[in-house]
Order: structure tokens, then sequence, then C-alpha cells
């Protein structure tokens, strides 16, 4: 099912590239690559409240380490070293945290380095993001449903949306979660729990992820074409930004003009200006 309409209230044709290229954009503009060592790998960037930082995933062979560095990779250092190759992470509101999915719950570690703390008690979660107001938590569970965390409680109150999904995001007003269902990209309202399919029929099965931008009625999705502006509708419309190939896990800066990702295969990341 296409959607037919979904707005939801704000808070506030690309160049080529061969098999598992980096991308390029309508002005031949080239992402920029981030590179790390030999034996290391880096996926799931998430820029941080201010858009200086990135936090992600640091693939190092025997080990992933929660990690942060600039936005030009400079200054990488490890903040927690028990994350897996599914570890994802989103910020705290003020940016004093870094919240991930860890081998055996969802924990919070200073993004200045120090101890870690247990958010919530959630085995095989993956793809944490936190509401704009702070309060809520949604997250996916490794071969099972969503899962909406109320942390204004202690413990947390979970409500179990009733759907397995991967790469969830709050909308830019916190009532509504963009999510990928294999290889179809859905919307959920969260007081209701009604879903509305915006594209179906994807290749790259959800593995690129998704993004709202602030006005509440576009995405940024990565799909089997690449980077894509998805506007939504009456009639959704498609704005192909880059086609990269086998993308994975795009994160859109908060001034909205650059894009993390990684590619599949890739050691690097990528982070794509000019949006």
């Amino acid at each position: 099912m296409v959607v037919a309409t979904f707005l939801v209230g704000a808070c506030g044709g690309g160049g080529g590239t061969g098999a598992g290229g980096s991308g390029g954009t309508p002005g031949n503009t080239k992402p920029r690559e981030l590179t790390f060592p030999a034996g290391v790998r880096g996926t799931s960037p998430r820029f941080s409240p201010d858009g200086a930082t990135l936090a992600y995933n640091r693939d190092e062979g025997d080990s992933n380490a929660v990690a942060v560095m600039s936005v030009t990779g400079e200054g990488s250092r490890n903040l927690a070293t028990d994350g897996s190759y599914l570890t994802a992470m989103t910020w705290s509101k003020d940016g004093a945290e870094v919240i991930y999915a860890g081998d055996d719950d969802i924990r919070a570690v200073p993004a200045a380095g120090g101890a870690t703390r247990q958010v919530v008690n959630a085995f095989a979660a993956v793809g944490p993001d936190l509401s704009p107001d702070g309060k809520s938590l949604i997250y996916g569970v490794n071969g099972s449903n969503l899962k909406l965390a109320d942390l204004t409680s202690t413990p947390p109150v979970l409500t179990d949306l009733g759907m397995p999904g991967s790469g969830p995001r709050f909308s830019p007003d916190g009532r509504a979660i963009a999510y990928w269902s294999g290889d179809t990209l859905r919307l959920m309202e969260l007081a209701t729990q009604v879903t509305t399919d915006v594209l179906t029929g994807d290749d790259n099965f959800g593995f690129g992820g998704v993004d709202w931008f602030g006005d509440g009625r576009r995405l940024l999705a990565g799909t089997d074409r690449g980077v894509e502006i998805i506007t939504l509708g009456p009639p959704v419309t498609r704005q192909l930004v880059s086609d990269v190939f086998a993308l994975l896990d795009i994160d859109l800066s908060p001034d909205e003009t650059q894009v993390a990702y990684a590619i599949n295969g890739r050691q690097s990341l990528f982070v794509l200006s000019g949006l």
C-alpha cells in the first residue's frame, strides 16, 4: 500500500558510481571518506546534537567499540568496548551521553569518557533512537518486535509495538516513527500503532536506514537506489541525492546539510555535504 497522506508536525538526480562506490551528488560533489587503519571498520555513524562529532561502531576484528571522532575523521577514541557487529547508537539531547545497544542491554556512556550505565534491560536490542523530548526510547529487537521504552519510569515501562522493524527513528514532534520492515519503509503513529507503507519492494531491505527532516514532511532514506529524499504525500515523491550501492546506516546532520553513512564491504565511513 502506498501512503495516501501522512504529515507530521515539526518541532523547531545523483552522480554515477560503480559497485560499492561512494556515490556523487548532482553537482558532482563527492563524499568525504573517513578512513581507518588496516583491520578496523566503521559502521552506524550518528551525528551529535551540535553536528561536530560522529559516534560510530568501531569494528576492530576481535571486538566492537562505541567510539567518537570529529566529522572530519580526526581524534577517534573508544568510549565503550561491549558492543557487537549490530551495535548502533543515539545521543542524549544535550550531547553529554551516547546511548547504545550493547551485548546484553541498552547502555549510556559519557561522551567525555567514563563508566557506562544501564538505560533499558533489553537483550538483543538494535538501532535505538531517543525521542525529541528525551523521555522515550524506540528500538528494535533482533528476531522480535519494535519496543518503546518510557524513560520517565524506573525501571522504564516497555510497550511492544506488535511489529518487527529495524532502524526506527522518531518524527520531529515525537508522535510517529519511520522504520523499515523487510523491504518496506513504514510510518507508525505511536498513539494508535496504525501503520502506513511509504515504499515497498526495496532491494536494500532496510539496511540503508531512515531519518527525518525537521519539517516532518520529508524522510532521508537509504534505499536500493542510494540516498533519497522522500516527500510524504499525497503523492509520495522521491528525489535521488546520491546513487550509492550497498548503502548502510544513513544519518542526517542536525543542520540538514550533511549525510553520514557506511557501505557494505568498505572499511571507511562517508560524509556527504551540500544537501
